[in-house]
């Protein structure tokens, strides 16, 4: 429907009068609706069950609304007020407004057309907003309204803002503009009388070039939203404020707050609960994925993370992360944090699960203070610089693999469970007292059969290693990250760190040496002794036997 004489053509001759236009264009809808032959031309076209129309014809804009013309004149935003205006007053069902032709709202800061309650504004070709900015649709304190098409262009302070309303409807919204925001729903907290919006659906929003965020919500409660797909946008590509059960099928961010620290899907200001997202993709944005300022209760199902900064997870609880991939983002893949103010919650209850977590600086990293209860679990990490560091003794590591672990790659030893001995002393490498605490001491012991004994030996690639426990489960570490000669060697639930991965180096005649990779020094049995019950520890390579071990398959 791009002009308003391709329409009339179709059905009638032109009118002469003013009020001829205007009949002849309610004739020629009613022709369209029908699919009836007038003037010699048949017609099979449907047109939308509606009340109101708005259309420009030389350079002159006309409303319609119930078979009478509102508005003629050449203001767009006043054309299509005064269809919105005219439609029944007190009505209790919705009434639908047309608007067939594009056009532009000179607004000059302000707000644009107001939307009441009952209303469908439909909008079928583009409009643009020049660099006056303003907000060219507005609703406060109203229930049922749609706007089921949606093109804008230009400079908007906000494409559109819906406040303290229920029962809201975007179809489909597409906006390329150059400044502001582009859909905002919210509670109007800034007027101190803050009311709840609800029962919120948005089908598809595409936004490009927001100088803010594409599309958020403060103070929402009950909202579906289908797909957010964003482009160069100054802020997030969808920010969730204080709002709790919303379900998102997907948002597909590029480029959101590039080098900054928005996110491509942000939470915050306590939302939450009942978040649910299908699947977060975002490239190149400043952050991926954001939770922040106590939000809780939120489950992201799948996400396609790549080329961002660090993805956080701050003063937040029961997040979850359930699988998908984190590459090549510039900190953290994902980053676990409690702020040391009391502004909100400290961190508890998060999982990441089932990711594949590669080439970031670090995989997961775990910072205090009070961050606790956290859980990393079968996720496969692969060229990280750190993989995982944790913070609190209370979260869990478990199932996750590094490169090529469990597949007994280049390395000396191949995967497997071994006794391991001291060429120097004869004694097997043991957990003492058969202890399955985190924190026990590592130490040698002549062969008593015990699978506190036994040590898992898997490659993670390039001759790394981890060797865990066998009656314990935990993993050979030395004891507090430490670098120094004489660190003590213990058990320790597996944190990812370099502290529990070893090189494991061929020094012929069937014995080998393990250098720890975080410290650079190699397993020892303390000052060459040789009794039950004597420390193991971390010291500088000498070539003694006492840093020889040999590796039997048990």
């Amino acid at each position: 429907m791009a002009d308003s004489d391709s329409l009339e053509e179709r059905a009638v001759d032109r009118p002469t009068t003013e009020h001829s236009r205007a009949m002849s264009r309610r004739q020629t809808l009613a022709v369209l609706a029908a699919g009836l032959t007038t003037a010699g031309v048949a017609t099979t076209a449907t047109a939308d069950s509606h009340e109101a129309d708005v259309w420009s014809d030389g350079g002159t804009w006309y409303a319609e609304a119930h078979g009478s013309e509102v508005y003629s004149g050449s203001d767009y935003i006043t054309a299509i007020q005064a269809a919105v205006d005219g439609l029944t007053d007190g009505r209790q069902s919705k009434e639908t407004v047309i608007v067939w032709d594009s056009g532009t709202a000179d607004l000059g800061g302000d707000t644009g057309v107001e939307l009441p309650s009952y209303t469908v504004l439909d909008i079928r070709e583009t409009m643009t907003v020049p660099g006056s900015g303003g907000v060219p649709i507005y609703a406060d304190s109203v229930e049922s309204i749609e706007i089921p098409t949606y093109s804008l262009e230009g400079s908007p302070d906000m494409g559109v803002q819906i406040q303290r309303a229920s029962d809201v409807y975007f179809g489909d919204v597409t906006m390329d503009i150059d400044s502001g925001l582009g859909i905002r729903i919210d509670n109007a907290y800034e007027t101190g009388n803050a009311v709840t919006t609800e029962d919120v659906t948005i089908d598809s929003a595409t936004i490009s070039g927001s100088g803010s965020h594409a599309v958020e919500t403060y103070g929402v409660h009950d909202i579906d939203i289908g797909t957010v797909e964003t482009e160069d946008t100054g802020g997030c590509g969808l920010l969730l404020n204080d709002t709790s059960s919303a379900n998102v099928d997907l948002v597909d961010a590029i480029r959101a707050d590039e080098g900054g620290g928005y996110a491509g899907f942000r939470c915050a200001n306590d939302a939450g609960p009942n978040i649910h997202v299908d699947e977060v993709r975002a490239s190149n944005c400043g952050r991926g994925v954001f939770t922040v300022s106590g939000s809780h209760g939120i489950t992201i199902d799948h996400v396609d993370i790549d080329s961002c900064g660090s993805n956080l997870i701050q003063d937040s609880r029961d997040v979850e992360i359930n699988g998908g991939s984190i590459t090549d983002c510039g900190g953290e893949g994902v980053r676990i944090d409690s702020r040391s103010d009391d502004g909100h919650h400290h961190t508890r209850d998060v999982t990441i699960q089932y990711v594949d977590i590669h080439g970031n600086d670090y995989g997961v990293l775990e910072t205090g203070p009070d961050t606790e209860e956290n859980a990393i679990l079968d996720n496969d990490f692969c060229d990280n610089g750190t993989d995982i560091e944790t913070y609190a003794s209370s979260t869990t590591v478990s199932g996750n693999t590094y490169c090529n672990s469990g597949g007994g790659g280049d390395g000396p030893i191949s995967d497997g469970t071994y006794r391991i001995t001291n060429v120097n002393s004869g004694n097997l490498l043991e957990v003492e007292s058969a202890e399955t605490e985190e924190g026990a001491n590592v130490q040698q012991w002549s062969d008593t059969g015990c699978s506190c004994q036994h040590w898992h030996v898997s490659e993670e690639g390039d001759g790394i290693y981890t060797l865990e426990n066998a009656n314990s489960g935990h993993l050979l570490d030395v004891d507090a990250l430490g670098t120094d000669e004489g660190d003590t060697l213990i058990q320790w639930s597996d944190t990812g760190g370099d502290n529990q991965r070893f090189v494991i180096e061929d020094v012929g005649g069937g014995e080998y040496r393990l250098e720890n990779v975080n410290s650079g020094l190699v397993v020892d049995v303390y000052g060459g002794r040789t009794d039950d019950g004597d420390d193991v520890i971390q010291w500088s390579w000498s070539g003694d036997d006492n840093q020889r071990w040999t590796f039997e398959e048990v």
